[in-house]
């Protein structure tokens, strides 16, 4: 019995460790941080997104922002509209949108947090997330493997 239950203590000390590589951490222009896991994006609305020869799909970034705390919608005017967001990969690579460019009722263009490309789940360093922006000609913002999101005010 002793050998069953240090087995399943081991397995239960290292699952939050797997769980932990699809966590994104997200920072209000404040200092807030929420950390969002894929539990808290699965009932966000979707968008699919082309991008080159491929279907990108996954929640719409303004909604991941609305659950990570940030103004968006109807609260999003004056200073969050000096508001800019980095989203940086698990690489150290980085990427600036302004807040106003990520909102719908500002903005026509879609931006995604994908987790599916042509269907299937996201894989190697594009997973667990990849942002994926419909009105781009070059994917230069498209951020891989996204891990981290922070807000902040122009000054």
């Amino acid at each position: 019995g002793h050998v069953r239950a240090l087995v399943l203590a081991l397995a239960l000390a290292a699952a939050p460790a797997v769980a932990g590589a699809a966590d994104l951490t997200v920072v209000a222009p404040g200092g807030a941080v929420k950390v969002l896991g894929e539990a808290d994006l699965a009932g966000l609305p979707r968008e699919t997104v082309k991008l080159g020869a491929k279907a990108y799909e996954g929640p719409v970034l303004s909604y991941v922002l609305r659950a990570g705390g940030l103004p968006v919608g109807a609260r999003l005017h004056g200073e969050p509209l000096r508001a800019f967001v980095v989203v940086e990969g698990k690489d150290g690579f980085k990427a600036v949108y302004s807040l106003a460019e990520l909102d719908r009722d500002f903005h026509d263009d879609v931006v995604i947090l994908a987790d599916k490309a042509d269907g299937a789940p996201l894989a190697g360093k594009e997973a667990p997330w990849r942002l994926v922006s419909g009105g781009d000609r070059k994917a230069w913002r498209s951020v891989y493997g996204v891990s981290r999101i922070e807000a902040k005010i122009a000054p």
